[in-house]
């Protein structure tokens, strides 16, 4: 159908998609604030990440905000539990973080470099819970488990992912005015972009798999979404 309008169409597909980012994203900060923060980060990046991955597939059977709330309030514990390890390791990065001016050069630099690995190692591990929850319906431990071993099965796609990431925080930063409107949507549709290539890559059943080809290690026998 785009192609039959030319670059016009192009533009307006586009134009749908920044507006789609810009939707997510304020649902993302009010579902976050919703939840205290605390219990609300979770299931907000959740329900964006259900959001975005429906636009990527183009299968937004409901409006942005219905498929958002509609995932926040099934999702709620669920999000919470699944995320509930990375606040823990988001909460001792910080305190480590906070620790450093007290310590000798040596040892800081050190702990500054671990600290930067282990956050890393989260960061993609957490992205990859977000995309497996939504395409699976598995237990929080079973995401878990799958999400931590998702990023080391593609080394490339790992770093890759962490490059990009870098990129547009760096851009984000020069920007600061455009964190508000899509910072947040920004990251977790190209996160999620990444990691469901992977999985496609994975599962012979995903339902981007048509062009992908099978890998050795299985993905989680659970129902797609």
């Amino acid at each position: 159908m785009i192609a039959e309008y030319g670059w016009t169409g192009r533009v307006m597909a586009w134009l749908r998609i920044v507006a789609g980012l810009i939707v997510v994203n304020l649902l993302f900060v009010a579902g976050t604030i919703v939840g205290l923060v605390a219990l609300g980060l979770a299931p907000a990046a959740l329900a964006a990440t259900a959001c975005l991955t429906r636009m990527r597939d183009g299968a937004l059977e409901a409006g942005l905000v219905r498929v958002f709330v509609r995932t926040y309030r099934a999702e709620f514990w669920r999000a919470n539990l699944i995320g509930l390890p990375f606040g823990a390791v988001a909460v001792l990065l910080a305190l480590d973080t906070a620790a450093l001016p007290a310590l000798d050069a040596r040892v800081a630099a050190a702990l500054a470099g671990f600290t930067w690995i282990v956050g890393a190692a989260a960061l993609l591990a957490f992205v990859s819970a977000l995309t497996v929850a939504v395409r699976y319906d598995e237990k929080p431990g079973a995401v878990l488990r799958y999400a931590a071993v998702l990023p080391f099965t593609s080394p490339v796609m790992s770093l890759a992912l962490l490059a990009t990431l870098a990129v547009i925080g760096a851009a984000l930063g020069l920007l600061p005015v455009l964190v508000p409107l899509v910072g947040f949507a920004v990251v977790l549709f190209v996160a999620g972009w990444f990691v469901d290539h992977r999985l496609a890559a994975l599962d012979p059943d995903h339902p981007r798999a048509a062009d992908r080809r099978a890998d050795p290690m299985p993905a989680p026998a659970a129902s797609h979404r």
